[in-house]
């Protein structure tokens, strides 16, 4: 039986459900990143979020840690959460060793939001944090096609 293809590589490998969890979190990932993404670019994009005490996307959303180098951070995970769709998708295994390495560089970046909000903003914003769980929870994904490859 040879299966479903992703991009014409086969997906019935010992590793085809970890391709299937990472591909489930990137598009959810994808999904609330661009939100946030077209939320930022445009005031005509509401957000909905309370916007009072600790719980206040406002207050992230429009923080000066909410740009990198100009650049909202939102765009930057949409860019990130589709590569990594990208990577997972096109189901090849010399690609998949930049699974690592990209999640690595997510989580520092992760890392620095979640200080950003927590420590200097004083407030959470729950469309961040799903976006932030959702990067941290692709670690079994990209480790297990990362380091065995399929």
């Amino acid at each position: 039986m040879n299966g479903g293809l992703i991009y014409g590589a086969s997906v019935d490998g010992p590793l085809a459900g970890w391709r299937t969890v990472g591909l489930v979190l990137g598009l959810a990932g994808l999904i609330d990143s661009l939100y946030l993404s077209a939320e930022s670019l445009s005031s005509q994009v509401p957000l909905y979020c309370p916007s009072g005490g600790i719980v206040n996307c406002v207050t992230v959303t429009s923080s000066e840690y909410s740009r990198f180098a100009g650049v909202p951070v939102a765009v930057l995970g949409a860019s990130w959460f589709a590569v990594m769709l990208l990577l997972f998708a096109l189901n090849r295994p010399a690609m998949n060793y930049a699974l690592v390495p990209l999640w690595a560089i997510g989580m520092v970046f992760v890392g620095y939001l979640v200080f950003a909000e927590l420590v200097l903003v004083h407030a959470i914003c729950p469309y961040c944090t799903v976006a932030h769980a959702l990067a941290v929870l692709m670690v079994w994904p990209a480790f297990k096609l990362g380091l065995e490859g399929e």
